[in-house]
């Protein structure tokens, strides 16, 4: 069930949370979000490659966590992720690919810098 953690880059971590795992889901645009069924996101990552990404507002309190390949700590993202208490990585830098259904993990206990793993052979559910 569980693997080693492959980790596969790093990025600006906008509050600490400690560690955060669930299933990575890529958004690229609205019509990601209006095709999911809400019941859908409980464990849910979502992976943006935007950092003003506002088309997440509907689901964003419904998330675990997010990963921007952009956006900084004053980007609308970063100020909806606070509002919502959901835990934000900005600026990712992801040398090595995510896949949507990917157990990930995410290390978000140091102030500054958030840490993003694959959980290796995980089966996600």
């Amino acid at each position: 069930m569980s693997g080693e953690l492959n980790e596969v880059g790093t990025g600006v971590n906008l509050f600490p949370a400690g560690r955060v795992r669930g299933t990575a889901r890529w958004f690229n645009d609205t019509s990601d979000v209006l095709s999911i069924d809400d019941d859908d996101l409980a464990g849910t990552i979502a992976f943006v490659s935007k950092g003003g990404m506002t088309f997440l507002s509907p689901i964003l309190p419904d998330l675990k966590a997010i990963v921007c390949t952009a956006g900084s700590r004053e980007s609308h993202l970063a100020i909806l992720s606070r509002e919502s208490d959901v835990p934000c990585v900005l600026a990712a830098e992801l040398p090595r690919p995510v896949s949507d259904g990917d157990t990930v993990v995410l290390d978000l206990s140091d102030a500054e810098t958030a840490k993003v793993a694959v959980v290796a052979g995980a089966v996600s559910a």
